[in-house]
């Protein structure tokens, strides 16, 4: 515990080394937890955030105690302490609209409107998980969306959010900084959400002519974006612990007080990880080290088989910090998974595959080599979801949840990514020669190299 204290003051007196949740980090840390500065390529410092409440409690205070990282600027601040800004399960036993919008601060005025109604659309399980947070931040420069132990706050890439054409035009377009880690690897990782065996949603550009969307579309996305970033708050601080925080801690002291009660603690002491081959290949492709000449030369066979082998759902669950004993992002994509199918009936596909080269790369230019579908419902690694949604949802009865997984079953290998959907979905996009003419389809870039998780999630 010293150990861990002492990283603490040194991240905190320079917070560029504090970063716990926000998926992505560099490689300063220390201990389990993941203390490291967000990596998440935000220049928020010169956005003005206001409360979406003015008038609310805890307004005063905000802009202070939930400041954005600010990647490559000034990030020393003194962390408020829980009697400052609480997290909302301190305070409230049932976390309602009003309680998650009261702690909100937007940078531009619709971005309030349009997650009221979000808010007010999705299931209650995920407004709950509000609990775990101090404040949420939306920002049109934010990107990609991160949790950050600094401040215990969630900030969100509007992106997800805008419904008109002229909301979408206030939003940063730029790229996520991380989308060029894994470039010299000789696979793809890929995931996707799909429905009635197509996919559940596609990604809207930022640019361009466009059109406007409807509160519906942007739903399932949103919810999966927030069941994964709410996943963390609520992983590192479990709401059981809520009734016991220290006032004068700040929220990174209080998950360092509590780290071997967090939820990923005890998933990893139960139904550890264990392939060091996918943990090393998740420093390259989300964590920006560079590959070594024999991770260059491995097939997606290779690693599809490495991968099936072991337990977790997502290449990108086996991000961790340099000790890798504690591994956040597999608790997250866990959850966020189930949480998906059960409220939704979406399920998610993950693949190796080749990577194809030239000018023209269409989608079934991806060759499936090995892959499965719905992999939360693996006879292996649903005892680990029956352990975890206890802790997160702070109740008994998940059954249900763990009810509404289907097997999971395996890809066609030797198909293309696209092809290996439902015959009605290939019929809707393909050529008259049966090929997938369309690029690589843009669902979820959060899940893309470089997920901002650490320190950051």
């Amino acid at each position: 515990m010293k150990h861990f204290s002492q990283t603490l003051t040194i991240a905190l007196m320079a917070l560029t080394a504090t970063l716990l949740s926000g998926c992505g980090g560099d490689s300063a840390g220390g201990g389990r937890l993941d203390l490291r500065a967000p990596i998440d390529g935000t220049p928020t410092g010169d956005l003005t955030l206001s409360p979406a409440r003015a008038d609310s409690e805890y307004a005063s205070v905000l802009a202070d105690c939930a400041r954005p990282f600010n990647r490559g600027g000034d990030n020393e601040f003194d962390a408020c302490r829980l009697g400052q800004l609480p997290l909302l399960g301190q305070e409230h036993d049932q976390v309602t609209v009003d309680d998650v919008l009261e702690r909100t601060l937007v940078s531009h005025d619709w971005m309030a409107n349009r997650f009221e109604q979000a808010l007010t659309a999705l299931p209650d399980d995920l407004l709950q998980l509000f609990s775990g947070v101090t404040a949420v931040v939306i920002g049109a420069d934010i990107r990609p969306s991160y949790y950050w132990l600094a401040t215990g706050s969630i900030y969100l890439d509007p992106a997800y959010l805008w419904l008109t054409i002229e909301e979408r035009d206030t939003i940063s377009r730029e790229p996520d900084f991380r989308s060029g880690f894994d470039r010299e690897l000789n696979f793809e990782s890929l995931a996707r959400f799909v429905k009635g065996g197509d996919y559940a949603w596609s990604s809207a550009p930022l640019s361009g002519p466009g059109d406007d969307r409807t509160l519906e579309q942007i739903l399932a996305p949103m919810s999966a974006l927030l069941f994964h970033e709410l996943a963390h708050a609520n992983d590192y601080i479990p709401p059981a612990e809520h009734a016991n925080l220290n006032s004068e801690w700040t929220v990174a002291e209080a998950a360092i007080q509590l780290e071997s009660d967090s939820v990923s603690a005890t998933l990893a002491s139960t139904y550890p990880l264990s392939s060091t081959l996918m943990m090393d290949l998740a420093e390259v492709s989300f964590q920006g080290r560079d590959a070594t000449e024999a991770e260059k030369q491995l097939t997606p066979q290779e690693v599809g088989l490495e991968f099936a082998g072991d337990i977790a759902t997502d290449a990108y669950a086996y991000v961790s910090s340099g000790e890798r004993e504690l591994f956040f992002e597999d608790t997250a994509m866990l959850f966020e998974e189930a949480m998906m199918q059960h409220y939704f009936g979406i399920t998610r596909e993950v693949a190796f595959t080749d990577r194809p080269e030239g000018d023209e790369v269409f989608c079934d230019d991806y060759i499936v080599l090995w892959g499965e579908r719905g992999r939360a419902g693996n006879e292996q690694i649903r005892p680990r979801l029956a352990l975890i949604l206890p802790l997160l949802l702070d109740h008994s009865d998940t059954e249900p949840y763990l009810a509404s997984l289907p097997e999971s079953e395996p890809m066609t290998n030797n198909l293309g990514w696209c092809a290996n959907l439902s015959p009605s979905a290939m019929g809707l996009h393909t050529e008259r020669d049966g090929q997938w003419r369309e690029p690589l389809p843009v669902q979820d870039q959060r899940h893309g190299p470089g997920h901002p998780h650490s320190s950051i999630h």
